[in-house]
This record gives C-alpha cells, structure tokens and sequence, in this order.
C-alpha cells in the first residue's frame, strides 16, 4: 500500500486531515507530522510516496525539508500548502508550472484529488522533487534568508539570499552575476540549505526574476547550438550517440550517489559531538562557512561566523608568526567556553559545558574522526 506524508504544525488540522481521507484507507496510508525534524525521521524509516507540506514549520521548516528532499530522495513527488498572503502571490505561485501547490484554508475534496494525481505514476503535472528555480521562487515569495549550497556531481556553487532576494553567488572562482547564471541553470540539483545569509554586502543588483530568465536563456541557445552541430553529423551516427547518451544517463541514475570522504568525515564528526560529555551545542561549517551540521534541539549559536574569527587569525598571525592554527577558545562572562577548530574539510564551533578543557575535547575527536 503506498503511503502519503502530511506535515503541518497544527494538531487539529492534521488529525481533521487524516479523519478526513480515511475513507481511501484501502488505497493509501495517511502519516502525518508536525515538524519538519519528524518528517524527515518518517522520511529515513519508511518508504514514502507523496509529500504534502506546509512551509511555515517549527524546528525544521518547509524550506529546509524540501532541501532535505532535493538531497535524499530527490524522485520524491511533492505539493506545497500555502496561505497567500496576498493577490500577488497567489498570481506569481499560478505562474510556476513545476510547483504543485493548494491554497489554505483547504478544500478536503481538491486534496483528495491532488493526492490521487500525484499518486499515479507518469502524471507529468506533479515533479519528482523541487526544481532549483521553483525552490528559489518559494524562497523570494516567502521573503527568507539563507544560503544555499547547490550541488550536482563534482560542480559546487553557493546563493546568498536576503529577504528573498539574490544577493550574492560563488562557483568555481566566479562570484555574484556571473556565478549565478552558472547555477540556476543546473539540472538534478542537490539543495543544501542554511538558515542564515552568511553575505551582508549586496553584490547582484539584477532581480532574481531576471536572473532566471537570463540563465534560461543562455542554456537554451546552448541547447539550439548542439542540435546543430549534431545536425551535421551522419544520421547514424547521431543515433549511436543518442543511444549510447541514454544509456549512460540511465545507468548513472541506477546507481546511487557514493558518499565522499568529506560527508564521512562530516559524518563522523556530528556522531562524536552528539555523544560527547563534554559539549553542549555545536555547529560544523564547510570551508565557505556554509552551516551543514548543528546540534539536536535548540542550537544558540548556529548564527555564529567562522569566517570572521578566522580572518582575525590571519591578521595576528601575518604580525606575530602564530604559525599552523590548532583552535581557538573563548571565554564569556558566563563561564561558558567556545572552542573554534578545523577538523579536514571542516571549520567547527562548540560550546563546553562549564569545566570542560577544551585539550580534552580536541583529543577525542581526533581520535574518533581519523580511526
């Protein structure tokens, strides 16, 4: 039997919502969940066949869910609840053909019949995930800060957006315009996302809309220039490559994605944080100070820059000669420790219970990380 997520915050609504299709018990099982943090653990633990979520979530909001779909089970079919806040949005959302959404309050019957398309397998209307430019049009609509880290096999870029608007990029030595044309026009993207826009300076001026149109263009005439030059090759040779192209991109999708040895790494590094005595909070940044990893429940300093602290370093140390950087720990009047380190690939902050020697720390998980 297939079975059906719903994830909204309101109680009440949920069990009206699962009341009310029991009447397709037969057909399809109703799992429901009031946060974005539940759902994935649903996500991870049982096969799913349909996502229906609202955006506006505690702990882990739609946003961040749907990043966690694009990464994990991208083929994931998806419709998005959302109240419009005004007449405005609602006309932009009608625009957005890959985005299948419905309005709250909700019509019981209309969900019934969304599910049921979106259950049936080849409906073209309902996307296998959400596209980087639908989720980047949720981000504007919704007027969110992040950044996102978009990735699609060995090719990484990074969007900083602020009040739903493109501020900044970077991709392979590219930064702001020219680095987000590159991206939006990715395919397949994987979607990592952080809460917090970790770029204050507005580099993009263009809106995100002409971006979009701008890279969609671009990737068009990229399109047309390689029909033509397959156009000028022999027939059956154009068909061999067409053949041996479809076959090679169905094999790669066959295959599931290797974890690398950064996500073992980062992996392993939030296991030994989460279990250690010795810290209470922890956040683990990329080398671009992008937030991947934080500790379970509430997390206080998930706002914290590396990049700043590590730029101050740089600055003492081209006038004293600090040589190799090992860590650095802050004391506060509240007797609180902040242990800032690298650990491989990544730049990580704890905060220490009180007592804590921050040696000890760095030690076990050395030893745990590289075992």
């Amino acid at each position: 039997m297939k079975r059906v997520l719903i994830v909204d915050d309101e109680e009440s609504f949920l069990l009206s919502l699962k009341d009310g299709l029991s009447v397709h018990s037969d057909r399809y099982q109703v799992l429901t969940a009031e946060n974005g943090l539940k759902a994935v653990e649903l996500l991870r633990e049982l096969p799913i066949d349909l996502l229906v979520t609202d955006l506006k979530l505690p702990q882990m909001d739609g946003f961040e869910l749907l990043a966690w779909v694009s990464r994990h089970q991208a083929q994931l079919p998806v419709i998005v609840m959302t109240a419009f806040d005004t007449p405005e949005i609602e006309a932009r959302l009608a625009t957005m053909d890959a985005l299948q959404y419905l309005e709250k309050p909700l019509d019981l019957q209309m969900l019934q019949e969304s599910i049921d398309s979106g259950l049936k397998a080849g409906v073209k209307s309902y996307i296998r995930g959400i596209t980087l430019s639908t989720f980047l049009q949720l981000m504007s609509i919704e007027r969110k800060n992040c950044t996102l880290k978009v990735s699609v096999n060995d090719r990484i870029g990074y969007l900083y957006i602020r009040r739903g608007e493109l501020r900044d990029a970077e991709y392979n030595g590219l930064s702001g315009e020219a680095a987000a044309l590159e991206i939006v026009g990715w395919e397949n993207a994987e979607i990592e996302m952080d809460g917090i826009c970790r770029r204050q300076e507005a580099v993009i001026t263009q809106s995100l809309e002409h971006i979009l149109i701008e890279a969609f263009r671009r990737k068009d005439e990229q399109e047309y220039a390689s029909k033509q030059r397959e156009s000028a090759v022999g027939p059956a040779e154009s068909a061999t490559a067409a053949a041996e192209k479809q076959l090679s991109a169905t094999v790669v999708q066959a295959k599931p994605r290797p974890i690398s040895a950064e996500e073992l790494a980062r992996k392993r590094l939030t296991e030994v944080l989460t279990r250690s005595a010795s810290v209470q909070e922890f956040v683990i940044f990329d080398q671009k100070s992008f937030l991947e990893e934080k500790n379970p429940g509430k997390c206080t300093i998930e706002e914290f820059d590396p990049a700043i602290y590590h730029q101050l370093i740089g600055v003492i140390d081209s006038q004293i000669s600090l040589g190799s950087f090992s860590y650095l720990c802050l004391n506060t009047a509240g007797r609180y420790r902040y242990l800032l380190f690298r650990s491989q690939q990544h730049r990580v902050l704890t905060k220490l219970k009180p007592g804590t020697q921050p040696q000890q720390v760095i030690r076990e998980i050395k030893r745990y990380v590289n075992r």
